[in-house]
């Protein structure tokens, strides 16, 4: 009886000492993308801040990036071209990923039919109805929160790279093409632009920019279409009428 007593106490007692079991650490995915969105925000910002810094990421940029579309510095325009062609194409794509096109349609056509009602309970002096709006406004709100949200997001990670592009572009100009007397250049408006020449910015962000901005328009129409295609697809919507609709 008192071995038995004594190892109950000993059990007792191991059990009482055991060290409590710490919970497995899970991976959770959306917290690491947070992260890695706050950190590229803040790298962002402190390129901003210390041009140094910037000089520093496009520097590393230059690695890959010369031998990609750098051209030895003979081919300027392109160069600016298809660098603006990168950003634009990878800047759609992340935001294509963050945006819910068919979501972002729906609540627009909701708001803009709320927005008409409410301008029209406005103008009649309809105070019940206007109740009636604000009521429903919170069954949208949420919807609509999260399509104002989504280039936020977007943003966090395209505003990092496109800091580094513009500043490895703006070393292009100011080191390369400068040593090879390669900063003026053709284009429809003049036979000779000074690519450093300002007008109201420099002539190479201009032409970036009328370069590169109409192509990112192109990749998120695109995009969008894909999208919408592949949700009528779903619901078993035909993408063309039929005879039959078209008469």
């Amino acid at each position: 009886m008192a071995e038995d007593s004594g190892s109950e106490d000993d059990d007792e007692g191991a059990e009482e000492t055991a060290p409590p079991v710490r919970p497995a650490l899970t991976f959770s995915r959306p917290s690491l993308t947070r992260f890695l969105m706050i950190f590229l925000f803040l790298l962002a910002l402190y390129a901003i801040i210390d041009p140094a810094v910037g000089t520093a990421f496009a520097a590393f940029a230059n690695v890959v990036l010369f031998p990609m579309f750098g051209f030895g510095g003979l081919l300027p325009v392109l160069t600016i071209l298809l660098a603006g062609l990168l950003t634009t194409t990878i800047g759609s794509i992340i935001r294509d990923r963050y945006t819910n096109w068919v979501k972002m349609a729906r609540t627009q056509k909701v708001m803009a039919a709320w927005r008409k009602e409410q301008m029209e309970a406005m103008r009649k002096g309809q105070q019940t109805r206007l109740s009636q709006l604000k009521e429903a406004q919170q069954g949208f709100m949420k919807d609509s929160m999260e399509v104002q949200t989504a280039p936020m997001k977007s943003m966090a990670w395209t505003m990092f790279m496109f800091i580094v592009i513009f500043t490895w572009l703006r070393l292009f100009v100011d080191v390369v093409l400068q040593d090879h007397g390669n900063q003026w250049i053709a284009v429809p408006w003049s036979n000779h632009l000074f690519l450093n020449s300002v007008y109201l910015f420099p002539s190479w962000v201009l032409l970036y920019s009328l370069l590169a901005l109409p192509f990112g328009q192109i990749v998120v129409r695109l995009l969008k279409y894909f999208h919408f295609r592949r949700r009528l697809q779903a619901m078993g919507v035909p993408l063309r009428p039929g005879p039959d609709e078209t008469a």
